[in-house]
């Protein structure tokens, strides 16, 4: 059986104290550790909303769950606001209402 790729991130800052990081992949506990690395990259930038975009994100395990809500948790005590945005696949979003961390984790962009 042929190995996933790597989890892709990209990150932009547009105007207005906006950051968004795309990502595209599958987050487990392989990738995890690459997502929070791009996390904390982009929690450094002092932006006000840290958008995380799943459109490309297809599988999300416990792990990626964890590094997630560390991040949320990162930015709450700085005062950024962190939401994930287009999450597509059924299996993320299954993980996130199952598992309770849907409201804190989707959002509206602001």
């Amino acid at each position: 059986m042929p190995e996933p790729p790597p989890l892709a991130a990209a990150i932009t800052q547009p105007a207005d104290g906006h950051l968004k990081i795309a990502l595209a992949g599958e987050i487990d506990i392989l990738s995890a550790p690459q997502l929070r690395v791009t996390l904390d990259e982009a929690l450094s930038h002092g932006a006000r909303v840290v958008e995380v975009d799943f459109g490309g994100v297809e599988f999300c395990d416990c792990y990626g769950l964890g590094v997630l809500l560390g991040a949320r948790r990162r930015a709450t005590e700085q005062g950024t606001a962190l939401r994930l945005v287009s999450v597509t696949s059924p299996l993320v979003r299954r993980l996130l209402y199952r598992t309770g961390t849907a409201a804190a984790l989707l959002g509206p962009a602001k």
